[in-house]
């Protein structure tokens, strides 16, 4: 088989899985690296889609009578001409035909491969179907990285047994069938090997066993550390060498038999007490300081995930509702919950709108805008986008006037203010949804956020990592948008808006049809990361993208959370 037509048949591999609703995770990935870089690769797949998609129209509109079969025809109504239902029927077998080809090429390479239930075009989180018994599932994620070719996890996936799993970043929470609670922090490699037993060859993890989850142990190269109903961290090195942190309760340290000759007894280990294990000529065991930083009690506060509306082609569009975890409690908000925004300021250089194209600042309709496209719609293909940015932080206040004065030009960037001052409270106070190209950083587009009134006493942050990424999960692909640049020029030649005005009179592109696929990426805001005092408020944001490369932040939606007096948790 020629190298091209190998790579047609993993193409068309790739394709019929992800129509049939079986690609796996490593097939997702793979197959979204093909599309960004191979322009051939990308004109098949929509070819694909444009006769997967015709297939079911014309199924849909066929009635019982196109197909049914005519016992007896009179000679008198004998032509030969064919009846309109037998042209309709040959087209339809035709597709069918062309389809089934190419099912069956791709059967061929499938059957032999595993399938899992995670789609490319797939909306909403789901969890995968579990075995009746799973000695263990997944049940919180947070910033994780799969090492390469590791099995890939997500919320409510079992852990198999014999199975290793290698985490390079980030953390995992496993909930076993006896109860145990274990989080485990990249990097780390681990497997289980019943539903009381983890072995972990290298990393950390933190331990909680209740009642019932006595008896629970987690073997390490050179130990087994026994629950008694208890809290406790295990931290391997890559030589194998085992720190073990009890926060409370009693733990048996069993150190492995590495000599026949030389036996070194267990010891129980209380609270507060802390044992390291190593080799030198021989196992050695010794008392370390206790640390109780080593213990995670919980995964960080953070945007969790969000649902949404679907669109014609099954994919994300406008906002539902948003899960985050405040104070260590997980809520979830509805939209109507949030607390919505006024776009106030901008500078920049393009805005996004929905598949139909329509330029608000054309339609004819003195009451649509196009910051509404920010301010006033719950939509994640829409927003005012690409703002300006700076390469340092704001030590001053950002000059934002309603139109642009070149004697003292206006601060690059966009500010909104908020419906109602925002609470800085426990965890995320507001959150941010980011437009990202499926080819652009994994981890988001780096930003400036400076809280509103600037003042000395508070400070600018940088946000260098979305909770929900182009790697997550829990990132949805969005519908087909377009994208409108402004055609106007500043001094330096680039493409530029200088102020809220200019970007409601400037003159657009028209907009162009974005054909590279995108997901929409989300990060929580803690005001006290902006020097914001417990309980204090702000009334808006000024965000600069940092200008670390080519790429801009898109910003698509923006609220604030309810302070947690008025929030129920989830």
């Amino acid at each position: 088989m020629s190298q091209s037509n190998q790579h047609n048949e993993i193409l068309y591999e790739l394709f019929g899985a992800l129509c049939n609703e079986t690609i796996t995770p490593e097939q997702h990935q793979q197959l979204e690296e093909i599309l960004a870089t191979d322009a051939d690769a990308r004109e098949k797949y929509f070819n694909y889609l444009d006769l997967h998609l015709n297939l079911d129209r014309l199924h849909d509109e066929q009635t019982d009578t196109d197909f049914e079969f005519q016992p007896h025809i009179s000679p008198a109504s004998q032509t030969n001409t064919l009846p309109d239902n037998v042209w309709k029927t040959s087209q339809v077998l035709l597709l069918m035909s062309a389809l089934i080809c190419v099912t069956v090429i791709v059967s061929f390479v499938a059957l032999s491969q595993p399938q899992a239930p995670a789609l490319l075009s797939q909306v909403g989180p789901t969890t995968p179907a579990l075995d009746e018994s799973p000695l263990a599932k997944v049940t919180q994620t947070a910033a994780v990285r799969f090492a390469e070719g590791a099995p890939l996890l997500k919320v409510g996936s079992p852990i198999e047994e014999g199975q290793e799993y290698a985490i390079s970043a980030g953390q995992l929470q496993l909930i076993f069938a006896n109860g145990a609670e274990v989080i485990l922090t990249g990097p780390a490699v681990f497997e289980s090997q019943g539903c009381e037993h983890l072995a972990v060859r290298y990393g950390a993890c933190s331990v909680y066993a209740p009642d019932g989850a006595e008896g629970f142990t987690v073997e390490t190269p050179l130990s087994n550390v026994v629950d008694y109903g208890t809290r406790f961290s295990v931290n391997v090195s890559e030589a194998g060498i085992t720190d073990v942190q009890v926060i409370e309760g009693e733990t048996d340290v069993r150190p492995v038999k590495l000599d026949p000759t030389c036996e070194i007894p267990p010891k129980r280990l209380t609270r507060g007490m802390a044992q390291r294990l190593t080799t030198n000529n021989g196992l050695v065991v010794d008392e370390i300081p206790f640390d109780k930083s080593q213990y995670v009690s919980q995964l960080p506060d953070r945007i969790v995930t969000y649902t949404t509306t679907r669109g014609p082609s099954n994919r994300a569009q406008d906002l539902k509702c948003v899960t985050v975890q405040r104070g260590g409690k997980q809520y979830q908000y509805e939209i109507e919950d949030l607390i919505g925004v006024e776009l106030t300021h901008y500078t920049g250089r393009s805005f996004l709108t929905r598949n139909d194209g329509v330029d608000p600042g054309n339609d004819d309709h003195s009451e649509t805008l196009r910051r509404h496209l920010l301010d006033q719609d719950h939509c994640l293909l829409t927003g005012v986008v690409n703002p300006g940015g700076a390469t340092s932080p704001l030590t001053t206040p950002p000059v934002m006037n309603p139109v642009n004065d070149p004697r003292q030009p206006n601060t690059p960037g966009m500010a909104v203010r908020f419906h109602q001052p925002i609470v800085n409270d426990a965890g995320p106070d507001i959150v941010l949804f980011d437009l990202q190209v499926i080819v652009h950083s994994t981890t988001g587009d780096a930003f400036y956020v400076t809280p509103l009134p600037f003042s000395s006493k508070l400070k600018t942050h940088k946000v260098e990592q979305f909770d929900i990424d182009l790697a997550s999960p829990e990132a949805q692909l969005l519908e087909k948008f377009w994208l409108h640049i402004f055609q106007q020029k500043n001094k330096n030649q680039q493409d530029a808006i200088q102020s809220i005005s200019e970007l409601e009179s400037a003159i657009g592109n028209g907009g162009n049809w974005h054909v590279v696929g995108a997901k929409a990426l989300a990060v929580g805001i803690d005001l006290s990361d902006l020097g914001v005092p417990e309980g204090q408020t702000v009334d808006g944001i000024f965000i600069q993208d940092a200008l670390d490369n080519q790429d801009i932040v898109d910003p698509v939606f923006i609220a604030g959370f309810p302070p947690l007096k008025h929030t129920t948790e989830k």
